[in-house]
């Protein structure tokens, strides 16, 4: 069993960290500035209860600390930005149905790479690549980096109603009409024109492969 110092002890409190929130502020004041009560204040100082998320947040925009702190007494590094794994695959095949869309985990990128790929603040995502049609782009497995946004060409993970599909897009400005077709000449390309009737959407585009699962050395 480890020891446990009673100054770690007492920084793991939720009760020390929202005194040092505080500072000068009073019951009233803090009550005022959250919307939470004085009682559940009290009990919150006196240990006996613990905030959840909604209230965690209230406090957090109410001090100048930050809700991650508050909840653990870790200060984020501010020199990472934290991109989602979400829970469904981009078929380099016929087309994956999608089911969830949760995030799984995450990836941390340090802000100088992501500016230096001019990724800063753009909204990212990362998914799995299923299937062969993108080879030797991209392999089955592969784990791929998204930027979302308004885009028009190149491997993008597109959704065709319920499939979603990493392909090869390039717009034809003159029949408004999309070509979509796979590196592995074995899938034939095949168009989204503007009288489809279904449902299509450029999800986002490839941007980087961050696990390549199959070694070409």
């Amino acid at each position: 069993m480890a020891l446990i110092s009673k100054e770690k002890k007492k920084v793991d409190l939720f009760s020390e960290r929202l005194k040092t929130a505080m500072k000068d502020l009073t019951l009233q004041d803090m009550a005022d500035k959250t919307g939470i009560g004085k009682t559940t204040l009290h009990s919150y100082l006196n240990n006996k209860n613990t905030p959840n998320l909604d209230k965690l947040a209230k406090i957090a925009e109410a001090t100048d600390f930050t809700v991650e702190w508050l909840a653990s007494g870790h200060i984020p590094n501010t020199n990472m930005t934290r991109v989602p794994h979400y829970d469904l695959v981009a078929s380099a095949g016929c087309g994956a149905l999608v089911e969830y869309e949760n995030p799984i985990a995450e990836f941390s990128f340090s802000r100088e790479w992501l500016q230096i790929q001019g990724l800063l603040n753009k909204t990212l995502s990362v998914i799995q690549v299923a299937g062969d049609s993108m080879e030797p782009s991209l392999y089955d497995g592969d784990l791929i980096l998204i930027r979302h946004g308004e885009v028009k060409d190149g491997i993008c993970v597109i959704r065709i109603d319920n499939d979603i599909l990493v392909k090869r897009v390039q717009y034809d400005y003159a029949e408004r009409a999309y070509l979509i077709s796979s590196d592995n000449k074995q899938y034939k390309p095949f168009r989204i024109e503007s009288k489809f009737e279904g449902d299509f959407q450029i999800i986002g585009q490839v941007v980087r492969v961050l696990q390549r699962v199959r070694n070409d050395d």
